[in-house]
């Protein structure tokens, strides 16, 4: 999964590509996904998040539930558009829709915001890349249960032998 940046109709969206379908509420990856956005919104100072799911059908439900976990924290506005039946179920669960209705175009989603808080959009964009995906560091934990890390380990047996 990618969340890559895009300035849309004066706001910053984060388009969703290639997102994952694993379908679990336990996902580390897309948990790493939602710390990864946590971090870039703090370097970035950026105060809202527009997600532009681009009507996938399926989007990890544990990547949802992260989002909205975060947007509870930071308490910026996360808004969601081209979002399909299966995770707009989620964000149901959740009861999402009373603070901001699901959008069905970005554009939409912006300008729901700049009506609400003009202020938010007025934010510098000048350290944001634009079109790159924003970078995802996993934990070093999470990174070994992949099984990366296993030849350094191997290698570090070999010389010890």
């Amino acid at each position: 999964m990618d969340l890559i940046p895009e300035k849309i109709d004066g706001g910053v969206v984060f388009n969703v590509m290639a997102s994952c379908s694993f379908n679990a509420s336990n996902c580390p990856p897309c948990g790493d996904y939602a710390v990864g956005l946590h971090n870039w919104l703090m370097t970035t100072d950026l105060k809202y998040v527009v997600l532009d799911f681009q009507d996938e059908k399926e989007v990890c439900p544990a990547f949802l539930e992260e989002i909205l976990q975060l947007a509870k924290r930071l308490k910026h506005p996360f808004l969601f558009a081209g979002v399909m039946a299966k995770p707009k179920k989620v964000l149901d669960a959740y009861n999402y829709v009373t603070r901001f209705p699901v959008f069905v175009t970005p554009e939409e989603a912006v300008q729901a915001l700049r009506a609400k808080s003009p202020a938010l959009l007025q934010h510098a964009m000048d350290g944001i890349q634009f079109g790159t995906p924003i970078p995802i560091s996993r934990a070093r934990g999470a990174a070994r249960l992949d099984g990366e890390g296993e030849a350094e380990s191997e290698e570090t047996a070999e010389a010890e032998d």
